[in-house]
């Protein structure tokens, strides 16, 4: 349920659960983003908003596009890697190249080249950054797993969520129109849909499974796209720094990194059974199958 406190292209929507739960987001055409005092970087999200959109873009940019909990922290952490030429963690947060939390001052100071990251559809980036043909990456993890992390990532301690509701209460809303980060089906369908209206947009499209099941692969794939020079030895260095355990324990020890520590969980695939009663498996299979009839994305729930 949502209740509308603005109008106009930017509204204020109170998101209640089933059992009466809320939070508070901000809709801005296509997108549904959270208003987390502690994460914003600015006071008014629609003036940020239409700032981000006339932001100057450099044809180095680099943008990281994904659902919420579809391991963007990951992949930010190995593209910083192979565009730095170094195993060293980078030394802030991703959040600090969120295009939606960040403000457009403070992204547009970033070091060349610059990693981007959101949530947000192609509608909502920067306009130059898709004129300019910056490359996109974009990622894809399965549902059921999406929905567990992104559970236990708004109910954890130290999270500006601080969402109460149960497993169960926050599920419902998952599968709901308006939900407190942009619906998954229509997220997932809607970038379909832009790329396929934009052909020429430059993106690279992994599965977080295959990052989990073959990291070596897929990070050399991913060099390639990124048009970046490396020997399998980097590679494997790369891999090693950036297993889940590695990444978890050392990125986050540092004064400007452990308050994300939270954000690091398990990072496995199908966790999800162990959250899922039968019936809620049953009708969430339901959901995806009849939201995502017509796309073209393959999901892994095991490995």
């Amino acid at each position: 349920m949502a209740e509308n406190t603005g109008n106009g292209l930017g509204e204020i929507l109170e998101i209640r659960d089933k059992s009466g739960n809320t939070m508070s987001v901000f809709k801005y055409g296509e997108d549904v983003i959270p208003l987390n005092k502690g994460l914003l970087d600015f006071v008014l999200p629609q003036e940020h908003m239409l700032r981000l959109g006339d932001m100057e873009a450099r044809d180095d940019d680099i943008m990281i596009c994904a659902h919420t909990k579809a391991g963007t922290h990951w992949i930010w952490e190995i593209i910083m890697m192979l565009t730095r030429g170094s195993t060293v963690y980078a030394a802030g947060p991703k959040e600090h190249a969120m295009l939606e939390f960040r403000s457009a001052e403070k992204l547009d100071a970033l070091d060349s080249p610059r990693i981007f990251n959101t949530h947000l559809r192609l509608s909502n980036l920067p306009k130059k950054l898709v004129e300019r043909k910056c490359k996109i990456v974009f990622l894809v993890r399965n549902p059921k797993d999406t929905a567990v992390s992104l559970y236990n990532h708004m109910s954890a301690k130290g999270s500006a969520f601080a969402y109460k509701g149960s497993f169960d209460d926050f599920l419902s809303l998952f599968m709901s129109d308006i939900f407190p980060h942009n619906a998954w089906p229509g997220y997932m369908t809607g970038w379909e849909t832009d790329f396929a209206l934009n052909p020429d947009v430059p993106r690279h499209i992994i599965y977080y499974e295959d990052l989990k099941q073959n990291p070596v692969h897929e990070v050399r794939m991913l060099a390639s796209y990124l048009n970046v020079t490396c020997t399998d030895s980097f590679i494997g260095e790369i891999v090693d720094k950036c297993s889940f355990d590695n990444l978890k324990n050392g990125k986050t020890d540092s004064p400007d990194t452990t308050k994300w520590k939270f954000m690091y969980r398990k990072g496995e695939v199908g966790d999800w059974k162990n959250w899922f009663t039968v019936a809620q498996n049953e009708a969430f299979d339901k959901y995806i199958t009849k939201e995502t009839e017509k796309s073209n994305f393959k999901f892994k729930y095991t490995l």
